[in-house]
């Protein structure tokens, strides 16, 4: 009996000390951005063709009454695209993308802002739980189709986007997808990214990080709107619709989970993974080998000569992407 009350005092006091030892860590401050560059040559993006206007943000409403942005851009084509966006930004940053997919009749495309960027939620870089992101794309392929949208969804991505895509294709919801197309996606517990922070775009808190994950390995869920993440974006680059600072919820949210095969390996056959040769933020090799090893069906293709940037606005890349979803076989509602 004295045993078992010694191993239990043992074990209340190391409970204890590691949630101290967390919270100590948890109370980090911010660390400054030690280079201010512009990783990725904001000034390279090709602009949006001037002929074709952008369309008007529509809302629509997710399950917890937030009223959520998006763009439609219709199409001949029945199959949807959902592309959804890379850290910091928006879907307007997709335009010249989604109207040449729209135009060419590869698919009706669907730009969604992401709860906690400019113009959807409440709390510009954050969300209210972990998990949110994935329950508002459901919302939004309801809303879409409540409109008599029936065709095949196929669910895709740029960076962050792309990781979500993963996230989602893993989750609870991932039936209503039939397709993925991911562009230079972003896996951050693996070893794809470079040098950890995307080449030095992500300038990540990891004390809070560490002390965050182990209170939630805990069940203490009440430090989660903290920042963990702030983004290189330089001010003279600034448009004021970015967001340049994720709290811990949104940043686990957008990704995929810790354990990021599993969400990899539920990847459908029907899956395209491009990423530009001379990526400055993900290594192609290192992101091939995950494909490799957990979706091995999955096609995937190096770029020659482009960047980060330069996979979602090459009008090359536009006819590759336009010719796969023009093959995906039709169906209905998956």
């Amino acid at each position: 009996m004295k045993w078992l009350l010694g191993a239990a005092v043992c074990v209340g006091t190391f409970f204890v000390l590691t949630v101290i030892l967390a919270l100590w860590l948890v109370t980090s401050p911010m660390p400054s951005i030690a280079e201010l560059k512009d990783v990725f040559d904001f000034s390279s993006l090709r602009k949006a063709p001037a002929d074709i206007p952008p369309p008007s943000l529509q809302r629509y409403r997710a399950r917890d009454g937030e009223e959520l942005a998006y763009r439609l851009y219709e199409s001949t084509a029945e199959r949807i695209l959902i592309f959804v966006h890379g850290s910091s930004y928006h879907g307007g940053g997709y335009h010249a993308l989604a109207a040449a997919l729209s135009l060419s009749g590869a698919a009706k495309v669907v730009l969604p802002n992401l709860r906690g960027h400019y113009q959807s939620g409440r709390h510009r870089g954050d969300v209210e739980y972990i998990g949110q992101l994935e329950d508002d794309m459901a919302d939004l392929i309801g809303e879409l189709r409540s409109q008599h949208r029936n065709g095949p969804i196929t669910l895709g991505g740029h960076s962050s986007g792309g990781g979500f895509a993963i996230r989602f294709a893993g989750g609870p919801y991932g039936r209503e997808v039939s397709s993925y197309l991911l562009l230079a996606p972003v896996i951050p517990t693996s070893k794809a990214p470079r040098q950890g922070t995307a080449g030095g775009w992500a300038n990540l808190n990891f004390r809070r990080l560490y002390g965050l994950v182990a209170l939630n390995a805990v069940g203490i869920h009440g430090f989660n709107g903290l920042p963990v993440i702030d983004f290189n974006k330089p001010a003279k680059l600034w448009d004021g619709t970015e967001t340049l600072s994720y709290s811990y919820r949104l940043n686990v949210s957008y990704h995929p989970r810790f354990r990021y095969q599993g969400d990899v390996e539920a990847l459908t056959g029907s899956t395209l993974v491009l990423i530009g040769a001379n990526d400055e933020a993900i290594d192609p090799d290192a992101l091939h080998t995950i494909f490799t090893t957990s979706a091995p069906k999955a096609q995937f293709s190096v770029q020659p000569q482009l960047s980060h940037f330069g996979i979602f606005s090459d009008p090359a890349t536009w006819d590759t992407i336009g010719a796969w979803l023009k093959a995906l076989p039709p169906g209905g509602r998956s």
